[in-house]
């Protein structure tokens, strides 16, 4: 990757470009092209990422892109198989851990999962309510009250009195 770098940076310096102006260009930061023409594969996370810009930055510089692709990914094919068997059943490992993890979150739509309405009583009710049980409650006590009373004094209360309007 160093020789990918050092072809980027004499052919930026050959042009004439200042390297503030092409990481403008490339709409990248200053520190990505310099890790870029430095060959410092280790500062980008994403190897994908590394190689859109490569491709991008050999298109740019007007570098013959397929050989410089192929380079690249030469040098990804050493890089990764260097990597020893133990960190690679390792990291298969977590990712099946995360992809269990993942697979218990179910994922839905909007637009095809069943909507569960939750039950929300608003305090209309409970007020409603409230009145009427308080209502019933009275209209208890009232008729009870009054068939006491009315066991009590018969002739006074709920006594049948006629009464006859004459002119």
């Amino acid at each position: 990757m160093k020789e990918i770098g050092i072809i980027f940076k004499e052919k930026r310096e050959e042009i004439g470009i200042k390297a503030e102006e092409a990481a403008k260009d490339m709409e990248i930061t200053m520190p990505q092209l310099e890790n870029l023409e430095d060959g410092n594969v280790n500062a980008f996370k994403d190897i994908f990422f590394l190689k859109d810009l490569v491709r991008k930055y050999a298109i740019y510089l007007n570098v013959d892109e397929e050989n410089i692709m192929e380079e690249f990914n030469d040098f990804v094919f050493d890089f990764t198989s260097k990597i020893p068997v133990s960190e690679i059943e390792q990291k298969v490992k977590e990712i099946e851990k995360l992809n269990e993890i993942e697979t218990r979150k179910k994922i839905s739509s909007p637009y095809t999962r069943k909507r569960v309405q939750k039950a929300r009583l608003k305090p209309i009710y409970f007020i409603s309510i409230f009145i009427v049980i308080l209502v019933c409650i009275t209209f208890i006590i009232v008729n009870v009250v009054l068939n006491k009373l009315k066991e009590e004094n018969p002739k006074e209360i709920g006594s049948e009195y006629i009464y006859e309007f004459t002119k």
